[in-house]
């Protein structure tokens, strides 16, 4: 859905409070300043109205400055608050979600699945990159690769510099939404951001090579019994005695 940005209200949202902005002429120690209409739409990120009352279902509702994403596993009770919502506020019913933040949605009924992936966004990158013609690799890092602060010039590159921050902050993106699988290289390659070399770049540039591989990926979410709930594993190796920096 697509709300217009409106009064605060009690019965969507608390009051909500802030201090004031740096360099305002009325500030005074221990004043805070009562929002009373936000800029762009609803400022809470997530809220969930549990079963009760008018409501057989909880709801769940998460907003991003004007755009909504509404969940409920019943249809009746969703399609129930999204009218008394939009009696509320000014804004449209897009229907069943395909596309949120970038993310695409697809979900698969037959399957009890949802998938989240950003095909679109990842291609965008590589293209931007001038990485979109690449040759695909297996593996975000090389094996074995051990980046060092020694990598690191004295005077930083002004032009490598703006690239590497600009590949890094895409990759943070994809990492946060639907991309762990780069997570470990990419908190790698975050340490070198103040002062980026020739040797880092290559690797951040190598997680391209890998994302032209794999821009399909994605994170898929079922419904599944008691007998087959999901459960996250994990592994660590925390190799820290051969850290070139530490070490």
């Amino acid at each position: 859905a697509f709300i217009q940005a409106d009064s605060l209200d009690e019965g969507v949202n608390s009051r909500v409070f802030m201090t004031p902005p740096p360099g305002c002429e009325e500030y005074e120690e221990g004043i805070v300043y009562e929002v009373l209409k936000p800029l762009y739409g609803i400022p809470n990120s997530v809220w969930t109205r549990p079963a009760g009352g008018k409501y057989d279902h909880s709801i769940t509702v998460s907003a991003h400055i004007d755009d909504l994403l509404i969940a409920c596993g019943d249809l009746r009770t969703l399609d129930a608050f999204k009218k008394t919502f939009l009696t509320r506020f000014d804004g449209t019913d897009e229907g069943a979600v395909d596309q949120y933040l970038g993310c695409e949605v697809i979900m698969d009924r037959k399957e009890h699945s949802v998938t989240l992936r950003q095909k679109v966004y990842a291609k965008r990158v590589l293209r931007l990159y001038g990485m979109w013609a690449c040759a695909a690799v297996k593996t975000p890092l090389e094996p074995g690769t051990r980046l060092s602060k020694k990598d690191s010039p004295q005077h930083v590159d002004p032009v490598l510099h703006r690239l590497y921050w600009g590949i890094m902050g895409h990759l943070s993106f994809l990492v946060s939404c639907t991309r762990p699988d780069l997570s470990f290289a990419y908190s790698e390659l975050s340490k070198f951001v103040q002062f980026p070399g020739a040797a880092h770049l290559k690797a951040a540039e190598r997680v391209l090579q890998y994302l032209m591989g794999t821009y399909e990926h994605g994170l898929t979410y079922r419904r599944l019994d008691e007998s087959r709930r999901n459960r996250l594993e994990g592994w660590v190796d925390s190799d820290y005695a051969t850290d070139p920096d530490t070490r």
